[in-house]
């Protein structure tokens, strides 16, 4: 009966210390967030990146389009690319969200390429239309960049983590709870 009781025990003791692992990285991916929303020429950088990739695309579409730092614009219309408009929180919730999922940390690592590439292209996608929406439909750019491209961003990472967790979280979830 002893026997059992360490063994229970020390196995409690294993997953706790596994859960509380996974919850510091977590810890850890907010922070780093934290600093790098925090870190004004990361991110312009970062605003400045995706302003130039959506700029590019919208000009192999055939629009005469200016890059200038964060902002792409035109004789019709112009985006700015802010923080909010980089995917970074959504892609820190979708990382946490892959961190604390009881997996292997194969598919761990597999789920945060996915998800990173994935709300990353998603978001591109997002400034490219978020343009002609400007551009041919003015009075509903507040609308659409607010409540439908906000929304859609978060039932798609949702759908990919579901995703994520569907094909690459199977049957690993004993293995990782050891």
């Amino acid at each position: 009966m002893m026997t059992i009781f360490r063994r229970v025990t020390s196995r409690s003791f294993a997953r706790t210390g596994r859960l509380i692992a996974r919850l510091a990285l977590c810890g850890v991916v907010v922070g780093l967030l934290v600093v790098l929303a925090n870190a004004e020429a990361t991110m312009h950088a970062i605003q400045g990146a995706f302003a130039r990739i959506a700029g590019s695309i919208l000009v192999l579409f055939g629009e005469e389009v200016v890059i200038d730092g964060n902002a792409v614009w035109s004789e019709r219309f112009g985006i700015s690319v802010v923080t909010a408009c980089t995917g970074l929180f959504l892609t820190g919730l979708f990382t946490t969200a892959v961190i604390v999922f009881p997996t292997a940390l194969r598919s761990k690592l597999v789920g945060i390429v996915m998800g990173v590439t994935g709300i990353f292209t998603l978001n591109v996608v997002r400034l490219v239309s978020l343009y002609y929406v400007g551009v041919h439909m003015p009075k509903w750019l507040d609308t659409i960049h607010l409540l439908v491209w906000q929304s859609l961003l978060i039932a798609l990472s949702v759908a990919l983590w579901l995703l994520w967790a569907g094909l690459w979280g199977r049957g690993s979830g004993a293995e990782a709870a050891r």
